[in-house]
């Protein structure tokens, strides 16, 4: 996709975040028991929204063109950081990791990917941005829309009540050109390092997805997109090889089937438990699939990927680029084991890898 002057804002938003400080920002250049009752929950919809005019004229601008329209929304940006970081957190369900967002700090409900908690009712592992780590269990999840729901579990130690919390955003109004902020956990929670923040614009809106050009890669999936409001619109779910090519779930498919998803009901497309995940991030070239970074505790990693390296061949299949990679991946199950051929230092090698499942 060729890059314009409505989404590319360039020199303009390198310059803005030279000017916001690094402590608020680390910009990223390129993822049986018995079922839970719903407590009740007071879900906006339709949320009313809030007047244009509690936003900078500058938000409603193609390009920022000077240095007062760079320094309003510096000021917005940075305003929403905090309460923004404070409600990512990190989600693991078995060997998937993710992202979320606390939606709901009474009941203890987050947001999240279907494909990235796999299946209801399991036991889930939800790190605070600081650090503490809480227990949840796995909710509701319509696998058509890639949406899922975790509820944090009572804890003696930590007060849920008086974890950071955001709103749900109204999306109808959502146009080509806003101004968004994504967070998350990429290449999966790391200590010492807060959720990462990354500005863009939306690409397009279509009734079940958003695409921004907020850079994602994995790890990132599950996490949440704000709009300038500070409420969260939408849900990361899926990751183009161009850095305009992210996808959001909106949060409408989460408001629309809300008490299904309290519920622990599962639809959609089939168990991702059946899906074969290789875990690596890449971009096309001319020879392959460039890997660009590798999932910490997924296949790729434990048969030693790195970063850098070219995937050129699958077993008898020629790679092309990430998109095809992750065709042919699918063609597998999890447990088998495939053979890859790779250019590193330009030598050619071959790596065995065995394949695992999301959930």
């Amino acid at each position: 996709m060729k890059s314009s002057r409505l989404f590319s804002p360039g020199g303009a938003v390198n310059a803005l975040m030279r000017r916001i400080p690094s402590s608020a920002f680390i910009l990223i250049i390129a993822l049986s028991v018995s079922r839970i009752s719903a407590e009740e929950v007071k879900v906006l919809k339709p949320v009313t929204p809030v007047p244009a005019a509690a936003l900078s004229e500058v938000f409603f601008k193609t390009v920022p063109d000077s240095l007062e329209d760079l320094q309003a929304i510096e000021k917005q940006v940075t305003s929403l950081t905090e309460l923004s970081i404070h409600s990512t957190v990190s989600v693991r369900v078995g060997d998937a990791q993710g992202s979320g967002v606390i939606i709901d700090n009474k009941a203890g409900y987050i947001l999240t990917a279907a494909h990235v908690i796999g299946l209801a009712q399991k036991n889930a592992t939800i790190i605070l941005h600081d650090g503490r780590t809480l227990k949840g269990r796995t909710m509701g999840l319509n696998r058509g829309m890639d949406a899922g729901l975790v509820k944090l579990v009572e804890d003696s130690e930590i007060d849920i009540s008086k974890l950071s919390q955001v709103k749900m955003g109204d999306i109808s109004k959502l146009e080509p050109g806003e101004w968004v902020l994504a967070t998350g956990h990429p290449n999966g929670y790391q200590a010492g390092r807060e959720p990462v923040v990354r500005l863009g614009r939306v690409v397009s809106r279509k009734k079940h997805l958003i695409q921004t050009d907020c850079t994602l890669i994995g790890g990132d999936s599950g996490g949440p997109l704000f709009n300038m409001k500070g409420e969260v619109i939408g849900i990361h779910s899926r990751i183009g090889p161009a850095t305009s090519w992210n996808f959001h779930i909106p949060v409408s498919a989460f408001q629309d089937d809300w008490d299904k998803l309290v519920s622990g009901d599962m639809w959609g497309a089939k168990p991702l438990g059946q899906n074969a995940v290789l875990g690596v991030n890449g971009i096309d070239s001319d020879e392959g699939c460039k890997v660009t970074g590798v999932t910490r505790g997924f296949p790729a990693e434990i048969a030693g990927l790195k970063a850098n390296d070219l995937i050129i061949q699958l077993n008898e299949e020629k790679i092309t680029g990430i998109e095809q990679l992750a065709e042919v991946v699918q063609q597998y199950k999890p447990g088998q084991t495939v053979q890859l051929k790779l250019i590193r230092d330009k030598k050619t090698i071959l790596v065995e890898v065995q394949l695992a499942a999301r959930d």
